[in-house]
């Protein structure tokens, strides 16, 4: 249903060839969590890289694929352009903390508490701005009972949806700009505020229609 994008592809290589060459280099433990005060508080060994460099790819791949399993494969069709933005942001994102982990591990400081957190904003804005094209399936969106059961319902709660992630979108790059640790928790509180909101928008819409 989807072509490979090639570009895409350059890129995942480029970023395993480039982990190959620079993998001797790395020291047997590599960071791969930090806590909210953009400490690191968790370390792998270093052959966790070679999962994290190959994690963009399956990405890919299970994104490419999973459409042609959707019972509702057709509504593919209608929000062509808004699925493959989705596939190539997540897979440049997971890219970007492919090389944020390894980068660090060589030594170089990474500001892991501004960049992750703009680089989340980033990708809510976007995809907040295209959620309203998903149509009706069962593999991409905001899946609710309310919303499979009702293509109105749907719709309408993947505006309101759209929304709320373009708002928890800035407010993620406002705590990556100020880089307070309570600003986190903040943006973390907003994302289930969001969810719970949807969902409960969701049903009120889908038992209007029914009434």
């Amino acid at each position: 249903m989807f072509k490979t994008n090639k570009i895409i592809i350059i890129f995942i290589l480029i970023s395993i060839i480039a982990t190959i060459l620079v993998y001797a280099s790395l020291p047997d433990k590599i960071p791969f969590h930090w806590n909210i005060q953009g400490e690191i508080d968790a370390w792998a060994n270093k052959t966790f890289s070679w999962f994290i460099a190959i994690l963009p790819l399956g990405i890919y791949l299970l994104m490419t694929y999973l459409p042609a399993m959707d019972p509702r494969r057709d509504s593919y069709l209608k929000h062509k352009k808004a699925y493959g933005i989705f596939m190539t942001l997540l897979v440049f994102f997971f890219i970007l903390l492919h090389w944020i982990i390894i980068l660090t591990g060589l030594g170089y400081h990474i500001s892991v508490s501004r960049i992750v957190p703009m680089g989340i904003g980033a990708l809510f804005i976007v995809i907040g701005n295209y959620l309203g094209q998903i149509r009706p399936n069962y593999s991409t969106g905001i899946k609710t009972p309310w919303t499979l059961a009702d293509e109105t319902v749907w719709k309408k709660t993947h505006r309101v949806g759209g929304l709320a992630f373009i708002l928890s979108g800035i407010i993620f790059i406002i705590i990556g700009i100020v880089n307070q640790p309570v600003g986190f928790i903040l943006a973390i509180c907003t994302i289930f505020l969001a969810v719970i909101y949807v969902c409960v928008y969701s049903y009120i819409e889908y038992k209007k229609l029914k009434n």
